[in-house]
């Protein structure tokens, strides 16, 4: 009987003190400044874009629809909708438009990464959290 009236109160005193919980969650392949640097122009080879950066998101053609899987880790899981973003290609070749001639044998590789940090509390009789997300987005055009 002591130990059951010594027990209860620091069972109950333990199950009442706040405490703090961090998540991490990543999709894709980092995505490194360093190595986006050493991208150079007709001479970085495919091979080296897929060990550097993962497999690309999407590869698109010109006048394709494209269908842009949702990868990221989102802020707020219940906001991402599970269908994919349906983009037009000639959107991603926009970016290169001013700087080469496009051919028909050029393609857009799309490289995605996302990291996320969950910070949770635990309080007496609430809960908060606080959730900060880091996107990073690559497009190389390739021949």
């Amino acid at each position: 009987m002591k130990l059951w009236k010594a027990g209860v109160p620091s069972g109950l005193a333990s199950c009442l003190l706040p405490g703090c919980l961090t998540l991490f969650k990543y999709s894709g392949k980092e995505i490194k400044v360093s190595r986006v640097a050493q991208i150079q122009p007709g001479k970085t080879l495919k091979r080296e874009a897929f060990e550097w950066f993962g497999a690309p998101v999407t590869i698109s053609a010109r006048g394709e629809i494209v269908r842009v899987p949702k990868v990221s880790v989102p802020d707020k899981e219940y906001r991402v909708p599970s269908r994919p973003t349906i983009v037009e290609s000639d959107t991603f070749f926009e970016l290169f438009s001013s700087d080469v001639e496009l051919t028909k044998y050029h393609r857009v590789y799309y490289f995605y990464f996302s990291e996320s940090r969950e910070l949770m509390y635990f309080f007496m009789v609430a809960m908060y959290n606080e959730i900060d997300t880091k996107f990073d987005k690559l497009w190389l055009l390739v021949d």
